[in-house]
This record gives structure tokens, sequence and C-alpha cells, in this order.
């Protein structure tokens, strides 16, 4: 039968093009419909379509065989009209949305240009040369005029709904610049005039709060290629982008190593199967990566790592550790909240049925779905009389003090390992009783939180103090700012620096004390938790500690506003105090002298 071809077992259908589309540039806008006849690689017509008739039975793929023959001159016909006619004379509500935040993101763009150049007037109003940057006086006072009567003027044309010509203009110039086709009596005019009024709106509320001194982020625009505001919505490069940057003014944006985490994936998958349009990813590619992360050890030395994905597989990689199901799992969850907030945004309306297709999870094993153990007395005795601790080595993998500090930190108080990383000094102070607390918080540069419960003020264990951590603070204050870091390897950016200190730590660990994955810097918080209950600590209490969240709406009762404008565990530092004080450990820490004194680490 004509299309019908046997090929290792198996019957295909295969269908040579004709001649008018056969490897052909395909015009820009194509819909998604034709895609199956369009190389994504070339932006070609392919030159024959192939698809799997999957049964090794002739009589069976023979009567499949006419299903697919009607199918794919039904596309050839789409095809030839598409050359011929040319993109439809519409445009996608996602194409809309798109080309609103690059408008709005062109004015605070604009404007943060503007301000940092400044107009250049002196107090007569007469030009002078500009040989500082930022705005005079009179600049300030002549703009915010200029800007509080464009701001009243949109307000009329939103009440009235009626874009001024100068909007018409400024979406005509979008709509030519993206190369999309739109008629003249399209509905859509109004619909992008309206939403370009609105992004100004947006715009001048970004820019009176600059103005007032308030610090807000141009949002990041839209990639601006053709490819990215078809129908088919964004590439998984630019929704990585929009995922980054959070939002708008006041909007959560992802944790440092998120970010940092998430654009690796992405480079990985687009190493794979190139930077696709979101809505195309099927949960076929999403099985695929996911197995090739699977493939790929947990570890490998510069010379591997720097090359592509497919390169990578091809290599003999059985000599490196094996990468674990649960961190391919961190990965697609991550790549699958880039793909959630394009689903709120509206990028997949036009899909029906749309599932994510990173939600193709390994199911984990029951007795590794909690990896992380406590450390037992006896590990802690190892740790506590190795090398850092007991001959005061300074390795230059554990970042000076960083490698003394860390642990004993992290046993007092149950820290995290980037919250410990990112304090400042200004992290370490007083209460108004006089106690000393450790102020874990997301204001300053590079500092970030797990989550807004993480938000706390733990108070420094008595052990911390004997062991002289706030000599340690006192004298990196008396040659440093306040808001520099309280350790003096980690400036921002702090989640690579921790990140690279937590091998440093592990290879430690496994030379010194145990090599069991359950047990890593973690550890530290699951042993500070048993001693909580061992020592008595309610849970609310050692909740607080820890900034784990739990129990009713009865926990947020009593809660009071600490001074960065949060409010705390609802439990005063006083009785917190008294509590930690509580938990206890058998071992004995030796007090070593702070290697800080000149900001260099030791060899050993």
């Amino acid at each position: 039968m004509k299309y019908v071809q046997r090929r290792a077992g198996r019957y295909e259908f295969r269908f040579p093009l004709p001649d008018d589309l056969a490897g052909k540039a395909a015009p820009f806008g194509a819909p998604a419909s034709l895609q199956p006849l369009i190389n994504t690689a070339t932006k070609c017509f392919k030159r024959e379509l192939v698809r799997s008739l999957k049964t090794n039975e002739a009589a069976m793929a023979e009567r499949k065989a006419l299903a697919e023959i009607a199918a794919t001159h039904a596309l050839v016909d789409a095809a030839r009209a598409f050359v011929k006619e040319g993109p439809a004379a519409s445009i996608a509500p996602t194409q809309i949305e798109a080309l609103a935040i690059a408008h709005e993101s062109r004015i605070l763009r604009g404007d943060e240009a503007f301000r940092e150049k400044g107009l250049g007037f002196d107090p007569t109003f007469h030009r002078r040369p500009q040989h500082d940057g930022g705005m005079s006086d009179v600049d300030l006072d002549l703009y915010a005029f200029a800007i509080k009567f464009l701001d009243q003027e949109r307000r009329g044309e939103l009440a009235r709904m009626r874009p001024g010509e100068d909007i018409s203009m400024q979406v005509n110039k979008a709509i030519r610049e993206a190369g999309l086709v739109l008629h003249p009596d399209d509905p859509a005019w109004r619909q992008l005039e309206l939403a370009f009024l609105r992004a100004q709106r947006r715009a001048f509320d970004g820019i009176k709060a600059r103005l007032n001194g308030e610090d807000v982020p141009s949002p990041p625009p839209p990639p601006a290629t053709p490819e990215a505001v078809t129908t088919k919505g964004l590439t998984i490069n630019a929704a990585l982008e929009h995922w980054k940057g959070g939002g708008g003014r006041g909007a959560k944006k992802p944790r440092e190593d998120s970010v940092f985490e998430a654009s690796r994936a992405v480079q990985r998958f687009v190493e794979m199967h190139g930077d696709m349009p979101i809505a195309d990813i099927s949960k076929a590619q999403g099985r695929a990566f996911r197995d090739a992360l699977a493939a790929l050890p947990k570890s490998l030395p510069h010379k591997l790592i720097q090359l592509p994905l497919p390169e990578l597989l091809k290599r003999d990689l059985s000599k490196y550790p094996a990468r674990s199901a649960q961190t391919v799992n961190k990965t697609l969850a991550l790549l699958g909240g880039i793909l959630t907030r394009a689903e709120r945004d509206g990028h997949f309306d036009a899909l029906g049925g749309w599932t994510n297709p990173f939600h193709v999870a390994f199911e984990i094993a029951t007795k590794d779905k909690e990896p992380y153990e406590p450390f037992s007395t006896v590990e802690l005795a190892k740790l506590f009389n190795s090398p850092v601790f007991a001959r005061g080595q300074r390795p230059r993998g554990g970042s000076a003090e960083a490698a003394y500090w860390f642990p004993v930190v992290a046993l007092y108080s149950g820290a995290r390992r980037t919250e410990i990383a990112q304090l400042r000094l200004c992290d370490l102070r007083q209460s108004s009783e006089g106690l000393w607390f450790f102020d874990f918080n997301d204001q300053g540069e590079g500092q970030s939180l797990k989550n807004s419960s993480s938000m706390r003020s733990v108070p420094v264990h008595p052990e911390l103090v004997r062991l002289g951590l706030l000599a340690h603070h006192a004298a990196r204050l008396t040659r440093h700012p306040a808001d520099a870091p309280l350790w003096s390897a980690f400036i921002p950016p702090i989640a690579t620096r921790a990140k690279a200190w937590s091998k440093w730590f592990g290879r430690y660990l496994g030379i010194h004390v145990v090599d069991d994955p359950a047990k890593t810097f973690h550890s530290f918080r699951h042993t500070f938790k048993r001693a909580c209950r061992e020592a008595g600590l309610s849970e609310e209490v050692h909740h607080a500690l820890t900034g784990h969240s739990g129990g009713g709406v009865g926990r947020s009762y009593g809660r009071e506003r600490r001074e960065d404008g949060s409010l705390d565990r609802g439990i005063s530092m006083a009785r917190l105090h008294v509590e930690l004080s509580k938990v206890k450990f058998d071992i004995f820490i030796a007090a070593q002298k702070s290697q800080s004194a000149n900001d260099e680490p030791q060899n050993g």
C-alpha cells in the first residue's frame, strides 16, 4: 500500500510533502495545527512526514494508514492556504499581555536611564554641561510635574475608556516591530490600546513611587523575538525570565539558589530539546529529560560538566557516583513551577486540557523519603575532635572561620546552611532586654529565606557565647560596616558560595566522621530538633526557634511586629532564651580563636 513501509519489524506511515512545500521556509506565524509539518530546528517545512503505525500486522497497518492519509492531505491543504494567505488577522490574549508587559517595562527602564542621566538644568533654567550623573533638584521638580500631568491625562482616558492618539501610535509601532499581522477592523486593536493604557498607568505608579524615594525594580521585558509572542506563547527561556522576575512591586520572588538551579535546569533542557515554546513541550519530552538527568552523575569534573547534555550522555559515566531520584525530582519540580507560573498568567488558555509536562517525577522508595538523620553523640564527638575544631585548621574550601562556626551555630540554633551563610554583622545584635540574638531575615543584598515562617529571631545559645562568637562579631565590627557579612568569605552572591561550602563540608564529614548520604549538614537541624524534644521544649517553642510552621489559626494570635515590619512567632525573646538554654549536648567543643583577623584562610 502507498505510504506504508515496514521497518525493523514494525509498519510506519511515510508521506513525502509536495514540491511546493518540501524544504521551503515556513512563513512566520504558522498556527500550531501546522507544526507536525515544520522542522522546529530549521523553521522549514519537512520533506517527509513519518509516523509509526504501532503494529507489525499488515492489515492493521493499512487500516491505520487510511486515517493518516486523510489527515495529512488536510494538513497539506492548510499549509498551502497559509503560505498563500499569510497568518490569520488576529492575535491571542497571551500576545496582547506580552506586548503590554513589554510596553510597561520599556517605560520603567527608560525612566531609570533618564533619571540616571538627569536633565542638566541649573536654577536659572539655563542648560549646563552635565558632568555628574543623577537629577538636580530642579530636574526632579520638572520631571515630577511632567509625570503628574501625563498620569492625570492617562487616568482621564482610562475613566472614559478612550485611549488617546499617542497610545494608538505606540500600539501600531509595537505590532509592526513584533512582525504581527492585524486587520484594521479587528476588535483586538481596541483590546491592545486599552492594555497599553493600563500598562502605562501601572508604569506611572512605579515612577511616582521612585520619585518618592522607593526602590521599584523594572519588570523584565518579555523576549523580543517573534517566536516568543506567537500564538504558541513563551519559549522556556522566556518563561524562566518571567518566573525569575516574580511579578510587579511587592510580589514574592524565588530564592537566589532556586534561580541558580532553575537556570541550570533550563539550560540542560535547551541543550537536549532546544528553546521550545512551552506550549509545545510534551509529557514524552518531560520523561526523556527526566531519564537523561537520572543518567547523569551527581557530580562531574569541570572538563565534563561544561559539555552539552546530549554529548555527556554519549560518555561512559559509570565511574562517577549516581544521581539520586530525589535530586532529579527537585529539578523537575523547579521546571514545573516555571510552567505553573506561566499557566497562571494565561499562556496555556488556548490549549484545552493542558497538563504540566514536568509532572513526571520518580516514585521515591519509602526508606528514602526522609533521607536526613540526626548525628549521634559519637558522630558529634568525632566531628568536634577533628582538625578544624581540635587543631585550629582552616582548609581553604571551608572558607576561613566558616569551617569552624557554621557547624557550631547550626548545632545550637537549628538554622539552615543558607540562613547562617547570609548573616550580616547587623543580624547578630541585642534585644531591649540585653539578650543577643540572630535576626534571620531577607532584607539585605543576596539574602533570601525558604518561606515567611523562616523570618525569625533566635537567641544566641550560651555555648556559642562561651566559644567566642560574640568576640568574633566584635572583632569584625571594628573593621567593617554593620551591613558587612558576619563571615568574611560570604559576600553576595551567597547561594553559590554556600553550595560550594556545603560540598567541602560533605567531603570533610566523609573523611573525619561518617560517609553516609543520610548524614549531611542538614542533619544538624534534625539533631537540634531532637535535642529540643529531649530537653522538654514544647513544639510551639522549637518551631519558633527553627522557623517551622504548624498548628491552627491560634498560632498566629499574639504576634508582635519586628523591627523590619514582619511579625514575630508570638513568644518573647526572654522566654525563647530560657527554653533554648535547656538544650545541651553531651560533647565538648574546644574554643578556638577566630581566623578572621586577616580574613585569609589557612591550609589544613
